[in-house]
């Protein structure tokens, strides 16, 4: 009966003990695509904390040549849940239409999913990968 209590508080003490994190994306150059081929590059700078929102310049591919791309500015902003820690996506906001004042959203999930929305649309799903 001894030994079974030293092994239960034992093993309390390590469940306790661990510290599970998220794998940090931060500094890194990502590429995301649809079937066609890419419609954005981003560069995920280094974030302090997530509550952190930072200004981010990431090309956007043209929709009729996937070969030519207009550079955007935006903010990026690391997230995560509530209530738990153990993984962070980011959100990434820029205006697309200086005159309408189109506010877009493109979301990161990392390390392959990214959601994004053109001109108010739903969003679609796109392949991301590190480049």
């Amino acid at each position: 009966m001894k030994n079974y209590s030293r092994l239960c508080f034992f093993l309390l003490f390590f469940f306790f003990s661990i510290k599970v994190g998220a794998k940090n994306y931060d500094d890194q150059n990502f590429i995301c695509a649809d079937e066609i081929g890419p419609i954005l590059e981003f560069h995920i700078p280094k974030f302090k904390d997530i509550k952190n929102i930072k200004d981010i310049m990431f090309k956007l591919f043209k929709k009729e040549d996937r070969n030519q791309y207009i550079k955007k500015s935006g903010t990026i902003q690391k997230k995560s849940s509530p209530i738990d820690n153990t993984y962070f996506h980011y959100e990434i906001n820029y205006i697309s239409d200086v005159k309408k004042a189109k506010n877009e959203k493109f979301g990161f999930y990392p390390p392959t999913m990214g959601m994004f929305q053109i001109q108010g649309t739903q969003f679609i799903d796109l392949a991301c990968w590190k480049n």
